[in-house]
């Protein structure tokens, strides 16, 4: 995999083609090839306006020869860099490269925090990133993850507010906010400061060399991503290791500050966290409960999910026991104290139960009636600063409750201000936002029109199979190279127990193909994982899974059986109860919804790839004449 970016070209390129008015059309042509969708009428406004600041600033440097990228994507995930400019360095002839972050803002203040700002004075606002710290995210990406810059490159950071004065500014200055940051790297320049901007591009950058040294970036290899569960040992006990970007570093320090005000007597709030499969909220949530237990910091991590706790547990047991406790369940808070923790972190917060006790009896007398409340109420009083991570599209079970509305109206009636952030950008899918919008489309969920066609993509393989045998080795070539590949399935099987020897029945059976369920067993036996471990440890890729041991995880590449309970008329998906045997689901009102939303789960758990198998013809012709390649 090797950077894209929307247009390439050199400073003298671009003022001639902003000159003949064609700029605007070669970036609409670019974001339709690379990513396509609907256009922020914003961005295209920003590439107008801002562009031209900087390219101007080149040419009167005699920068002309100097390469620029435009909306670079970042190694990672879809967010993209406005601006990055390749050259040589003037003094040591190395690659260098500046990555400029272009804002139209005229006027900004501080956020709770010295790496937040707000940009609007509506009470309700939403915390933004200091653009000095949103470079310096942007950089530490480059060099984490490309190689060659880490070993051959400068980088250096600019901030272009062309729109507003340092005196419009004066109240986000990092001296004034308290921000540190290496002024030797990042830089921020106003719209009365085009003499220092333009003395720090020529500082930095000379055309030789320029053609070349793009040329090596743009075909640098990537290095891949890791999965949270290879890291999060490290990520909770040791060091931060994610790279945090845009929406993701607000949400961060938004709760670190949250923290830090609810010490010094702040009113309570409730910070809300919602975002699509892929957008990193569980990144978020182990490296806030990393980082605030280092600071001494009492944190604690909570899900619905059995498997999703025990694996994070599993693996950080193996470094550090004590750190290992910091991962709870939901339902562990009836008998809390208010404010007995600091931080309550509630991941996969869409697993809410209405209560936590599902054996609650009215008759009992010595039943404790604080059982009675809803389990979002216990959570926000357990903790002086409550947290939720939530994908509304996850509900998958017949009495999971969590949603936006739900959090809000509790919040509310104990009278708690809740604080969204929204995380709008892709970092699984290979960093593709269009794989899980083509995902959706397909499944009907949250969008008007229904199945789109298929547009490959460079970062992201997606198949049909026509057997799932064929499916089955195509994921097991992927996990005898190295990567992670797990199958999963729509629950449409019946579901045995282990046998005493621990080996497991074939329930899994389409035509003379046939494989186990993953195993029901507490602990591992004669090699198979327990099914708490089955999308982690090396021998899971022989079971099937189900959405219970998929959810919350992630793999290099995923298979996907869509089994009878959700089939393709010809001109409309139809849910058919009788095919699902999950008694938690096929009694449901909700049934229809419920279905849709775990094979959306399933098919979105790829990091890198997915196949779709369906045991329906119809369905798996669907997928064919939407243009998905056939293996």
């Amino acid at each position: 995999m090797a950077s894209r970016c929307l247009y390439q070209a050199t400073a003298n390129e671009l003022a001639a083609l902003i000159s003949a008015g064609g700029l605007l059309r070669e970036l609409r042509r670019g974001y339709e090839d690379l990513i396509g969708g609907d256009l922020n009428t914003q961005e295209v406004e920003s590439w107008r306006n801002s562009i031209p600041t900087v390219v101007d600033l080149l040419l009167e440097e005699g920068l002309g020869d100097v390469q620029v990228l435009l909306e670079l994507k970042t190694p990672i995930s879809d967010v993209r860099m406005d601006m990055v400019l390749i050259g040589s360095h003037p003094t040591n002839g190395k690659m260098s490269l500046v990555v400029v972050e272009n804002k139209q803002w005229h006027w900004a203040t501080p956020g709770p925090a010295p790496e937040l700002v707000y940009i609007s004075r509506q009470p309700n606002r939403r915390p933004h990133p200091h653009p000095i710290r949103q470079v310096w995210d942007y950089r530490q990406v480059l060099i984490d993850y490309i190689p060659l810059v880490r070993s051959m490159a400068e980088v250096r950071c600019f901030v272009n507010m062309h729109n507003a004065t340092g005196e419009d500014l004066t109240a986000i200055r990092p001296a004034t906010v308290g921000l540190q940051y290496d002024s030797s790297v990042v830089r921020m320049f106003c719209s009365d400061h085009r003499d220092y901007f333009k003395r720090a591009l020529r500082d930095v950058l000379s055309p030789a060399k320029a053609s070349r040294y793009v040329q090596e970036f743009l075909e640098a290899p990537v290095s891949p991503t890791e999965s949270l569960m290879t890291v999060v040992n490290e990520s909770v006990c040791e060091r931060t290791v994610f790279a945090l970007l845009d929406e993701q570093r607000a949400a961060y320090e938004y709760v670190r500050a949250a923290v830090k005000a609810s010490k010094q007597g702040a009113p309570k709030e409730v910070v809300l966290i919602v975002g699509g499969p892929g957008t990193g909220k569980s990144v978020i949530a182990v490296e806030l409960l990393g980082a605030l237990n280092r600071q001494g910091v009492r944190a604690v991590h909570a899900t619905g999910s059995k498997a999703f706790t025990l694996t994070l547990r599993d693996n950080v047991e193996k470094v550090n026991r004590r750190a290992a406790r910091s991962f709870s369940y939901f339902n562990s808070y009836t008998h809390a104290t208010p404010h007995d923790i600091d931080v309550l972190i509630c991941d996969e917060a869409h697993r809410l139960r209405e209560t936590s006790d599902r054996r609650r009896n009215a008759f009992d007398e010595n039943y404790d009636q604080r059982q009675g409340r809803p389990q979002v109420q216990e959570l926000i009083e357990a903790a002086a600063v409550p947290v939720f991570l939530l994908d509304e599209h996850q509900l998958v079970r017949r009495g999971e409750v969590g949603s936006i509305k739900l959090i809000r109206e509790v919040a509310d009636s104990m009278g708690i201000r809740v604080q969204p952030i929204d995380l709008r950008h892709q970092f699984r899918c290979g960093g593709c936002p269009e794989y899980v919008t083509w995902v959706e489309q397909l499944l009907g969920l949250g969008w008007a029109h229904g199945p789109q066609p298929w547009r490959p993509l460079e970062t992201f393989e997606l198949y049909v199979a026509r057997t799932p045998a064929v499916m089955e080795e195509f994921l097991r070539a992927k996990q005898d190279a190295g990567d992670t590949a797990r199958m999963a399935a729509g629950y449409c099987w019946p579901w045995n127990d282990p046998r005493p020897d621990g080996t497991l029945v074939d329930d899994v059976q389409i035509g003379d193909w046939h494989r186990p369920w993953n195993s029901r067993a507490e602990r591992e036996k004669n090699g198979i994982p327990p099914s708490s471990l089955w999308a982690t440890h090396p021998a899971g890729f022989n079971q099937i899974g189900c959405i219970y041991t998929a959810q919350g995880f992630e793999y290099k590449y995923a298979g996907v059986i869509f089994g009878d309970d959700l089939t393709w008329n010809g001109q409309k998906w139809e849910s058919h109860r009788r095919a699902n045997k999950d008694t938690q689901v096929n009694g449901a009102r909700q049934f229809d919804e419920l279905v849709r939303n775990t094979y959306r789960v399933l098919a979105t758990r790829g990091m890198s790839g997915a196949v779709l198998y369906s045991t329906d013809p119809s369905t798996n012709n669907l997928f064919k004449e939407l243009g998905v390649p056939v293996l």
